[in-house]
Formats: structure tokens, C-alpha cells, sequence
């Protein structure tokens, strides 16, 4: 029979994986988007909102939930530093990814409009929104990155 903790543990490491990796990637298409003439940025941008709802939404549910149930299961104190940082990191994810995904999908309404007027680049108003998403997108990932070290190597 396997163990109840291990099953959890994979559980909270698969998410963790899955997380990061959308947000590495949703950066490479964003990159492509940027550049890319309107029709083919809102096709982009679909991906990257379908990632947003398929993957990352989900494992940023199941991150911090299989996380408290490893801690009820091995009986840590919540009030370890390295516990407290990473659940604080976690929330700012949560907010990260709610803030991120509205700004997501706003510029993906841009290049369908600026693809419906058959304009042949991305409109000035792209440029600005997508400047709000670059520190959002560069937080989350520092911040998926400074999680998993701590989980790894529980440093205090």
C-alpha cells in the first residue's frame, strides 16, 4: 500500500513542476507575442490563457493544499521561518496569478482587435499593458524559484 505522506509529497512536487514550467513558458510565448504581427500574438495569447486555466491555475490550488496536508501529516510547526516564507510567497502567487491573468487577458483582447482592424503591428496600448506584465511575470518566477530552494533545502 503506498504511503499516504509520499503520494502527497509527489502530488505537491508535480504541481510545483507544472507551475514553474507555465510560467517559464507563458515568458517565451509573451517574448513572441511582443513581436509578432496581431492575428498571430492573439493566437499567443490564447495559448498562454489556456495555460493560465488548464495548468497554472490549478496547481496554484493544489500547491498550497497538498503543502498544509504534508504539514499536518509530518506535524511541523506552520511558524518554521522557512514555512512562513514560502506560504507568504505562495499567497503573493495566488495575488501574482489573479493579477497577471487580468492583465493576460487584456492583451489578448488588444491584438484581437488590432487584428479585426487588420493593422499590420501591435497598437501602443499592447506596449503599455504588457510593460505591467513584465514585473508581474518576473516576481512570479523569482518568486517560484526562492519557494522551491526552501522546500528543498529548509534553511531554517
Amino acid at each position: 500500500m503506498p504511503d499516504l505522506f509520499l503520494c502527497v509529497k509527489l502530488i505537491h512536487i508535480l504541481a510545483v513542476i507544472i507551475m514553474v514550467g507555465a510560467t517559464i513558458i507563458n515568458g517565451v510565448i509573451h517574448s513572441h507575442a511582443r513581436v509578432s504581427a496581431p492575428v498571430e500574438a492573439a493566437a499567443l495569447l490564447r495559448v498562454v490563457t489556456r495555460i493560465n486555466k488548464i495548468f497554472m491555475g490549478p496547481s496554484l490550488l493544489i500547491i498550497p493544499a497538498s503543502g498544509l496536508w504534508m504539514l499536518l501529516l509530518l506535524g511541523y510547526d506552520w511558524r518554521t521561518g522557512w514555512l512562513l516564507i514560502s506560504i507568504a510567497f505562495t499567497l503573493a502567487l495566488l495575488l501574482a496569478f489573479v493579477v497577471g491573468d487580468r492583465v493576460e487577458r487584456q492583451l489578448h483582447h488588444i491584438a484581437i482587435d488590432a487584428s479585426q482592424a487588420n493593422l499590420l503591428t501591435l497598437p501602443d496600448s499592447y506596449v503599455a499593458m504588457f510593460a505591467k506584465a513584465i514585473p508581474i511575470g518576473s516576481a512570479a518566477l523569482l518568486m517560484s524559484l526562492v519557494v522551491l530552494i526552501l522546500m528543498i533545502f529548509k534553511p531554517f
